[in-house]
């Protein structure tokens, strides 16, 4: 069986979990960044609203 898998290790050769948490924070901030945006954007969505438009042609009532 091939090992395809890189570990990143540190000076002393021992996995470099700083390496690792780093890249676990990233992925996590990446997530979050996705999530709320796209809430945010729902709720603008849902919120949003429409006035009627201005018709110029049409005579104003007195």
């Amino acid at each position: 069986m091939k090992n395809d898998i890189e570990l990143h290790l540190d000076t002393d050769g021992n996995i470099n979990t700083a390496y690792y948490i780093r890249q676990a924070r990233q992925l996590r901030s990446d997530y979050m960044a996705t999530l709320f945006t796209g809430m945010k954007n729902k709720f603008k969505a849902l919120f949003q609203i429409q006035l009627p438009g201005i018709n110029a042609d049409r005579p104003a009532q007195h």
